[in-house]
């Protein structure tokens, strides 16, 4: 696992892309390294130790992966708001978390505001990307911060709030892992091995906002593996084609209804974009319509993945050729997921028997 972990990487391949915005800024990784580590140590000069909280809305930029790198790197959790939530919204979510640092962007501004009054955060725990009013700057928070590595690092976690339950959202907090930062990344990015993304190569498009868990997990999966990664603000379908040729993408992970729409371009609009560099276009979050699946197969070939039911703590994953073979299979259940898993260990250097693979078919 030498070769994996975002930070390791940056010592060892500084100039290689770590990420291109919306906008179409790129910064290498030792660029991306430098602004989080900036991020961190200001964090710390907010007095925040490890096991404290930080929340974010924030679209798809830059900023929002120096928070990530930053949290996970001195022991904190960091918690994404779905920018389309209200004021009150998003003030329980402050409150429940007990939140001691939040940024926001300014699309979002009066949502935030509104947001940190009525949670009571004071104005100086509260950062703006761009002008939002009676926030800090964010650039306040990296101002004159070292841009080495911390000391005393200690990996930090992602607090995801669910609203799939009655009530009002739950914040999953799973315990900090007993773990320096480059372990706990490198075994966080082997999961993309179990879809067969090779580490160290590759570019990876991030399609959907980075507040919901897959992209976020994967976009910073594969900074975790050495791809570069591309963010779209909004995402459009022949926007979608037109990033995927300019920056030869090979990975991403979409939702079906990004696949209905992108076959819903006209043929001469496809037939416009160069996919050829796609290896591992994975897809999870609703079911995915038998004759959409086989449309894009067809066009992109057989680098579809599907993985269903992750969420529950289980999961199943189906490969194009299996799902050619099983039209309709949300693929092998949690044996499967398992098997596939085991050989990612014991290419790691660990042993363990295999374990029986049965399609699982949707009814």
């Amino acid at each position: 696992m030498a070769d994996l972990g975002f930070w390791k990487i940056a010592a060892a391949d500084p100039d290689r892309l770590a990420v291109v915005d919306a906008e179409e800024k790129p910064a290498t990784f030792a660029e991306l390294c430098a602004a989080s580590n900036q991020v961190a140590h200001g964090l710390r000069a907010q007095g925040l130790t490890r096991g404290d909280a930080i929340a974010v809305v924030l679209p798809n930029e830059t900023a929002f992966l120096e928070l990530y790198l930053a949290a996970t790197q001195i022991g904190l959790y960091i918690t994404p708001v779905n920018f389309h939530l209200t004021g009150p919204e998003i003030a329980y979510i402050l409150g429940d978390a007990e939140v001691k640092v939040f940024v926001a962007g300014e699309r979002y501004g009066a949502a935030a505001a509104a947001a940190a009054a009525e949670a009571g955060l004071a104005p100086e725990a509260c950062f703006g990307v761009g002008k939002v009013g009676g926030f800090r700057a964010y650039e306040e928070l990296k101002s004159g911060q070292s841009a080495d590595t911390p000391e005393e690092r200690s990996a930090g976690q992602t607090m995801l709030y669910t609203s799939g339950t009655t009530g009002r959202p739950k914040g999953v907090r799973r315990p900090l892992p007993d773990a320096d930062p480059d372990t706990a990344a490198a075994l966080s990015s082997m999961l993309a091995s179990l879809f067969e993304v090779e580490a160290g190569t590759g570019v990876h498009l991030a399609a959907g906002p980075l507040y919901h868990a897959a992209p976020l997990a994967f976009g910073t999966g594969a900074l975790h593996m050495g791809q570069g990664v591309v963010l779209m603000d909004k995402w459009s379908p022949e926007r979608t084609l037109e990033v995927i040729e300019k920056y030869r993408v090979t990975t991403s992970h979409m939702v079906p209804t990004m696949f209905h729409r992108l076959l819903a371009l006209p043929d001469e609009v496809k037939a416009r974009y160069d996919t050829s560099s796609l290896r591992n276009v994975i897809h999870a979050a609703a079911p995915c319509p038998v004759d959409v699946k086989r449309k894009m197969i067809e066009w992109w070939g057989p680098v579809i993945y599907e993985y269903y039911a992750a969420t529950e703590g289980g999961g199943t994953y189906v490969t194009s050729p299996e799902w050619l073979d099983h039209p309709g299979t949300v693929g092998h259940g949690v044996h499967g997921l398992g098997d596939r898993w085991l050989r990612v260990l014991q290419r790691s250097g660990e042993d363990g028997e295999r374990s029986p693979r049965r399609p699982v078919h949707r009814r």
